[in-house]
């Protein structure tokens, strides 16, 4: 087990190659919620990058994403240095895509310590959030053999997110409590979500990890091995096939659920997934922002309406919809349905309807 890696210093990585089909029609395949502006004047990735930047320098801020929005990455990030743009030729989930940064994060620093971030999330306390990253990392640059889970503190009993179970407090790293992770619970039904939120032993799994990078190495070859080989073989001769036979699974599953020093640092910093409309609507209600101003209702209770044109949209006498405006298409959604937009979009994929998506 390796022991005493320090001096590597501290590296930052944005997931970005998500599609967010449940923000259908806003989150598109040429432009998914990550490159949209759904919480307020800058777009989910630039709200990533400037949290991000109160943790590490800017030249340590990477972005793994897919071929077809390496532009707009470019785009929407222009301080962040085009050598830290990382391409999936596809997406293969997070487990392959923080494997393959951490490789090439490595090359460059090889006591690089890493934090892998989603670049579609919500953060109202930017602050709360550096306080706990940089716990994070104090801690694997001390215990660099542990792998280190950001919790966040559960404010109602989401079935649709997966939970950590703390244990012992290991102590207290850049002034904040960090806890023994015990298990991960994935996506618990209703009662047992409501029994955790009532536990302080419980967070959401945000999937905000942090490791040492040479570490994150060798858990692939011991725990993902198909996963850590398929890496290998597609960096020593790239090609699509190559990396599409890599096994698609998410970093929590490959990794965090099977090591053995797992560590939770639980933070309150006002977090969203916007993993549907519903949460996005919890998101604007609870920081006092409209989806649009031009929006007039009579008798209209508990609708989220945004607009994504000029036309002015009325409602009279509706509660408990969404309504998403969007130049060529329209979604109408009881919020009791938000989680099955997704298969809508599966619906216009089989309908060959290839233009709205």
């Amino acid at each position: 087990m390796p022991t005493g890696r320090i001096g590597g210093m501290n590296h930052a990585v944005i997931l970005a190659g998500g599609v967010g089909t449940r923000l259908w029609p806003v989150s598109r395949q040429k432009q998914p919620k990550q490159f949209q502006k759904l919480t307020g004047d800058k777009t989910l990735v630039q709200d990533t990058f400037e949290r991000l930047l109160l943790v590490v320098e800017a030249s340590n801020v990477w972005v793994i994403t897919n071929e077809a929005y390496r532009d707009l990455v470019i785009e929407q990030l222009p301080n962040l240095a085009k050598e830290n743009i990382l391409v999936e030729p596809v997406g293969r989930n997070t487990a392959p895509a923080i494997g393959l940064a951490a490789i090439h994060i490595v090359r460059r620093d090889p006591e690089a310590k890493i934090g892998s971030f989603a670049a579609d999330h919500f953060v109202g306390k930017p602050a709360a959030f550096a306080r706990a990253t940089k716990a994070g990392f104090e801690l694997i640059n001390t215990k660099p053999e542990y792998l280190v889970a950001i919790g966040l503190n559960p404010t109602e009993p989401d079935t649709s997110l997966g939970y950590i179970k703390m244990g012992d407090e290991l102590g207290k790293f850049a002034g904040e409590p960090v806890f023994i992770g015990e298990k991960f619970i994935e996506k618990p039904d209703l009662k047992t979500a409501q029994q955790f939120v009532k536990s302080w032993e419980y967070l959401w799994n945000g999937c905000y990890f942090l490791f040492d990078g040479r570490q994150m190495g060798e858990w692939l070859e011991n725990f993902a091995p198909n996963i850590y080989s398929g890496l290998n073989s597609y960096l020593a001769k790239p090609s699509l096939e190559k990396y599409q036979a890599i096994p698609s699974v998410p970093i929590d599953t490959a990794i965090a659920e099977k090591v053995e020093h797992l560590a939770v640092v639980p933070a309150d910093m006002d977090w969203s997934d916007v993993g549907s409309w519903s949460t996005l609507d919890k998101v604007l209600a609870g920081n006092g922002m409209q989806a649009t101003t031009n929006h007039t209702a009579i008798n209209t209770e508990n609708t989220l309406v945004i607009s994504h044109t000029d036309k002015m949209i009325a409602t009279v006498g509706i509660k408990d919809v969404v309504i998403v405006d969007t130049p060529d298409a329209i979604l109408i959604c009881h919020k009791d349905e938000v989680q099955n937009v997704k298969l809508m979009v599966d619906q216009l994929h089989q309908e060959e309807k290839t233009e709205y998506l």
